[in-house]
């Protein structure tokens, strides 16, 4: 069962923090070292000096990046800059933004403690494989603070919607904390300590599958964590407030939910290996090129998004750029039958997968790269963005450019429900949350 329950919350003190736009962040993992520095630079207190604190050329094992948060966090805490909830509560958190192809949307869930379980022996279910040094990164950062100072993004199928009903209902005459983040998109928090309300949304849970969709190395760590403090305390500690993880619960089976593509971009493949490449994707797929050598890239290069946005659910097609080329050429697979002389050891739902067509007939077939290679990111760099993946991939760093439709939900659920895991980077969950709202001290 996925086992969840309130909490005091730590949030900033309003009555000190007039403006948490100041101090709020994106989340660690996508921000960079320019935003890094904006972000220090923006206040004193910003959540960056917690959750993404420098590293400096002399830090050594008492004093690095870790020990600074936790000496932040402490102060904090004892000056009131951060204060605990009253009471403990679930909080309510709606994300109102807007989208390129269907205008503004907003997203609903709820923040909660879950309890955790071994990937495996739960209903608390990955979908994508990890990296052993993100998950260092965030295990120090636990050992440091003792502390979630973000939450993981999970979903659940729930077609009657009706958790978030009874929130917006509890919810209708509150006001929240609403705070509008660097985009302009509009981040929503209640607090909500209603016992009826807290038992319904228990017993909607209590037989549902949990999908991680975003914070694999976060639950990881905690997971780690939480076995380190188990073999501290000892057999007859019972339990324990690090059994449990903040996790935040979207309802998969409405329409808030955007998932948008990761681009490929690759780079040191043999020469020889590149100059084949075409070549060699004819065995597989039919290929068709919107060609710019008189002139009108862009032209080409909308033509080439649209038509990947008109294939149908067999229809697995890629786009493709190869450095200094004058055309972008469209992939679709030739037949799904292809897929059954590959990766046998797979169900069938991983492997017409996009991500898995691509990684398998692609970019093991035909450019050499391995699974384990390509788990550790060797000669493969990733992009969010359809144009930025083109424009890097011409600008002379990069050898070529694949470019994917998103992963659709359906996917995820049929893939995982198999037990396996997707490919790395096979889904780019849309928006973000910011970091800073809530936090759970153990």
């Amino acid at each position: 069962m996925a086992d969840i329950l309130p909490f005091k919350g730590i949030l900033y003190n309003h009555d000190k923090i007039k403006d948490l736009r100041r101090v709020v962040t994106p989340p660690y993992d996508i921000i960079t070292p320019e935003q890094q520095e904006m972000y220090y630079k923006r206040d004193e207190y910003s959540m960056i000096r917690l959750d993404l604190n420098k590293e400096l050329p002399d830090d050594t094992e008492n004093n690095n990046r870790y020990t600074r948060s936790a000496g932040y966090f402490s102060k904090w805490l004892s000056d009131q800059i951060l204060i605990h909830d009253d009471r403990p509560s679930l909080y309510f958190y709606e994300l109102i933004y807007q989208t390129p192809d269907d205008g503004q949307k907003v997203m609903k869930g709820f923040i909660a403690l879950c309890r955790l379980e071994e990937f495996g022996k739960g209903k608390v279910v990955p979908h994508e494989y990890t990296l052993s040094k993100p998950k260092s990164d965030r295990l120090n950062l636990l050992r440091s603070c003792q502390a979630n100072l973000s939450f993981i993004f999970s979903l659940y199928s729930s077609p009657a919607g009706r958790i978030n009903k009874a929130f917006e209902g509890s919810i209708a005459n509150t006001p929240p904390l609403e705070v509008p983040d660097d985009n302009g998109y509009r981040h929503r928090l209640w607090s909500v300590n209603d016992p009826a309300l807290i038992d319904l949304v228990k017993r909607e849970l209590k037989d549902q599958t949990v999908y991680i969709a975003d914070g694999h190395h976060r639950y990881e760590a905690s997971l780690n964590y939480r076995n380190e403090a188990r073999e501290k305390a000892g057999a007859s500690a019972g339990e324990m407030p690090s059994d449990y993880v903040m996790m935040y619960f979207a309802n998969m089976d409405e329409p808030g939910l955007t998932i948008l593509p990761t681009h490929r971009l690759i780079y040191d493949v043999p020469e020889p290996k590149l100059k084949g490449l075409y070549a060699s994707l004819k065995k597989n797929f039919m290929l068709k090129d919107f060609d710019f050598s008189s002139g009108k890239e862009k032209e080409a290069r909308q033509k080439l998004l649209e038509a990947m946005k008109k294939g149908g659910p067999k229809d697995h097609l890629f786009g493709l750029y190869i450095k200094n080329g004058n055309r972008y050429t469209l992939l679709s697979l030739k037949d799904e039958a292809i897929l059954s002389n590959i990766t046998p050891d797979k169900p069938f739902s991983w492997r017409r997968l996009d991500v898995s067509i691509l990684q398998t007939l692609i970019l093991e077939n035909i450019l050499g790269f391995s699974e384990e290679s390509i788990r550790r990111q060797e000669n493969l760099y990733y992009v969010k963005d359809f144009h930025d993946a083109i424009e890097k991939a011409g600008s002379g760093a990069y050898q070529a450019a694949f470019l994917l439709n998103p992963t659709k939900i359906e996917e995820i659920k049929e893939v995982t429900s198999t037990g396996e895991r997707m490919p790395q980077k096979s889904t780019y969950f849309y928006p973000k949350f910011l970091t800073g709202l809530v936090m759970y001290k153990f």
